[in-house]
Parts: structure tokens; C-alpha cells; sequence
């Protein structure tokens, strides 16, 4: 079989495609044949061994493991002892954050316990796209909510990976929503049915005279002083953090500064590859209240390519990785 490997923290050109042996699944395993994977930003941060403060989970100066890639949609191919509600033929997906990583293979090992059945009418490469960027999306809009019909809600950093989800979940929610990104991104933002687009280069949404009732952070731009501006009375915000000095930031001044002004401000506990939501992400693809973006689809020999088109910044959607 065929996996993207890499042996140590770097540039996107220390990946590479190696020949390894065929997996075997133990106690309580299952190999998955991948039917398509896709990349986010975290993958990204995973190669390059950022923030350096999570070396400390996933090895100080090599990587703990050689495999990349969390996002994974595909059929089971083969279980181990003790496994018990999965067969061959069945439709998985997966976040594999916590599991191994590993998606970027033509076959995965992973615990039974870390996949979720998929629907039959969701293909491969749309479902591929959901499980990390989706569950956190959906897990900052909850942290935030909940979101009441007609209420306006502002995702910042709207046009990468999780920020097309966030809005169209917003949507279907029934929110009235603003979507902040460059200019270059406000079109495909329309079409995910944003009611009102800023570019940031333009404008700055903490300095207008719009409030909001629900703000997601995706981008994290801006100071809790800032945000307090862009919040309603009784508003509420929630950021998707990157960077340690803004999480610490927000949980630890952002508390104080919402009851002075009677917001909420703060960060939530990200629980990946939780069951449930990735069965509430299945109806709302299975309803059509979400449709992925798909940007590109590589094969996994162009995984350098699909992680330079992720890093540029410049895809619009999801970029898959196809076996």
C-alpha cells in the first residue's frame, strides 16, 4: 500500500509517498480502504510541528508518528478481534486528530470506536471534507449559541476551511449572517449565502456601527477590547483558537471584560470526532443545508502540491486528496 509519510518537522517537502506493508488490525481495529481525504490547516500545523508548544504531544524534536492526514471517508476493509457493529463493505468517516493521523494512505488502521457509519448518499470526496472543519464549525456556533432564528451572526475568516461550514450552519439556523474574508474570497461567500460579506482589507467590523448577536472567530484578528465593540448587548462570542497568546487572552480576559459589559466572551473545549456531531453534520449534508466547497482534487503522489495550494491561501474550499 501507499501512505504520505514524513520523518521529520518541516516545509511541506519533507512529505513524501513511501511503500509500506499491507496493515493488519488488532484487537478492536479496523482497516478502512480511503475513498478520499481532505486537508486542513491543523494537517498543515502537523507537518510544520506548529505551535511548538504541542511538540509535546506529538514528539519535541521528530514527529511520534509519520503519517499525515486526519480527515477520512472510505469502506471497511477488514476488522480485528472484538470488533463489533462494523463489517466489511460498511461507509465510514472520521476525524483521526486524536487516533494516528494517517488519511493520506490508500488504507488506514484505525480504532472501530473512531468511526462513524456515513450515509450511502453522501459521496466519498463531499464527506472527506466534513469531519474536522465541520465539527469545529458546528462546536463554536453550539459554544456561542444557541443560534436563534433572525439573529445576526459574524463568522471572521469566513472562506477557509471551517468558515464555509460555520455559515451555512448559521443558515440553516436561520441566522441572518455576515462573512468576513479577503476580497478575493466575498463571491464564494454569496454563494454559500452569506447575507452580508466585508473585506477585511477594507473594512474593520469592530469599528462599524453594525453590532452582532453571535460572533465565531476564526481568524482571530482582533483584541477582546476590540470585539466587545462588534458585540450587542447580551452578545456572545466564541473563538476557534491558533495562537496561544490570544486563547489565553480570551479565556482569561474575556470572562471578566462580558460581565462588565454584559456580553460573553471567551473559547470552548474542542472535543474532536465526536459521534454525535459528525451524525448532525450527516443530516445536514443528507438535507442539503450543507454543501461543501471542493476546491481541488490531488492524487496522493501530488500531496506536496495540495498542501502548497492549502498553504497559499488561495483555494476556495476543500482540497482533496484522492487514492
Amino acid at each position: 500500500m501507499r501512505a504520505v509519510v514524513r520523518d521529520e518537522y518541516g516545509p511541506v517537502d519533507v512529505l513524501r509517498v513511501a511503500a509500506l506493508a499491507r496493515p493488519v488490525p488488532g484487537p478492536g481495529e479496523v482497516v478502512v480502504q480511503v475513498g478520499a481525504a481532505s486537508l486542513n490547516m491543523g494537517d498543515l500545523d502537523h507537518v510544520l510541528g506548529r505551535p511548538r508548544l504541542a511538540r509535546i504531544g506529538t514528539g519535541l524534536f521528530r514527529p511520534s508518528h509519520s503519517r499525515v492526514g486526519v480527515d477520512v471517508a472510505g469502506t471497511v476493509e477488514e476488522t480485528g478481534p472484538d470488533v463489533t457493529g462494523l463489517r466489511p463493505g460498511d461507509r465510514v468517516w472520521a476525524d483521526l486528530f486524536e487516533v494516528g493521523h494517517g488519511a493520506l494512505a490508500d488504507l488506514v488502521t484505525a480504532p472501530a470506536s473512531a468511526l462513524t457509519p456515513l450515509p450511502d448518499t453522501v459521496p466519498f470526496d463531499v464527506a472527506a471534507t466534513v469531519p474536522h472543519s465541520g465539527s469545529l464549525a458546528l462546536q463554536g456556533l453550539r459554544a456561542a449559541g444557541p443560534i436563534r432564528p433572525g439573529e445576526r451572526v459574524l463568522v471572521n475568516g469566513a472562506g477557509g476551511c471551517v468558515g464555509p461550514f460555520a455559515v451555512q450552519i448559521a443558515k440553516a439556523r436561520g441566522a441572518v449572517v455576515t462573512a468576513v474574508d479577503h476580497g478575493d474570497k466575498l463571491d464564494l461567500l454569496r454563494e454559500l449565502g452569506a447575507d452580508e460579506v466585508i473585506d477585511y482589507t477594507r473594512e474593520d467590523f469592530t469599528r462599524g456601527d453594525r453590532q452582532f448577536d453571535v460572533v465565531l472567530d476564526i481568524a482571530d484578528t482582533r483584541s477582546v477590547a476590540a470585539l466587545r465593540r462588534a458585540l450587542a448587548p447580551g452578545g456572545r462570542y466564541a473563538l476557534i483558537a491558533r495562537r496561544l497568546g490570544s486563547f489565553a487572552e480570551k479565556a482569561l480576559l474575556g470572562p471578566v471584560v462580558g460581565r462588565l459589559t454584559g456580553t460573553r466572551i471567551g473559547v470552548f473545549p474542542w472535543r474532536p470526532n465526536q459521534a454525535s456531531d459528525l451524525d448532525e453534520l450527516a443530516g445536514l449534508l443528507v438535507a442539503g443545508d450543507v454543501v461543501p466547497r471542493i476546491d481541488r482534487r490531488y492524487g496522493l503522489d501530488e500531496a506536496v502540491e495540495a498542501f502548497r495550494r492549502l498553504e497559499s491561501g488561495q483555494a476556495r474550499g476543500k482540497v482533496l486528496v484522492v487514492p
